[in-house]
C-alpha cells in the first residue's frame, strides 16, 4: 500500500527539482557560450562586462552596468525575446 504514495513522493520531487536544475543550466550555460557583441534582430551593440572601479560602485552605476550586461547576455536571449513577443501579440491583441 505504501508504493502508490512512494511513486507519487519521488515524481513530485522529481518535478520540483525542475526549476532548480533550469536555472543551474541557464547558469552553466552562461558561463560556457562566449559573449555576443551586436545582435542583428535589434540592430544594436550588446552590453559587455563593466570595467571595475570603486567610483561607479559608490554611486551606483556599476550594478546598472552589471544588470545590463547580464539582461544582454542571457543564454537563449532570441529565443526568449521571440516567446515574449509571440505572448504579447496574443495577450494584447485587440
Amino acid at each position: 500500500m505504501l508504493q502508490p504514495s512512494l511513486n507519487l513522493a519521488i515524481i513530485q520531487n522529481i518535478v520540483g527539482m525542475f526549476p532548480l536544475l533550469f536555472i543551474l543550466a541557464m547558469f552553466i550555460l552562461h558561463l560556457a557560450l562566449p559573449d555576443k557583441t551586436f545582435s542583428k534582430e535589434e540592430r544594436r551593440y550588446l552590453a559587455q562586462w563593466p570595467v571595475f572601479h570603486i567610483e561607479k560602485v559608490l554611486n551606483g552605476s556599476y550594478e546598472t552596468k552589471v544588470e545590463l550586461y547580464f539582461s544582454d547576455q542571457f543564454p537563449f536571449r532570441n529565443f526568449w525575446v521571440h516567446i515574449q513577443k509571440g505572448s504579447n501579440q496574443i495577450l494584447f491583441k485587440g
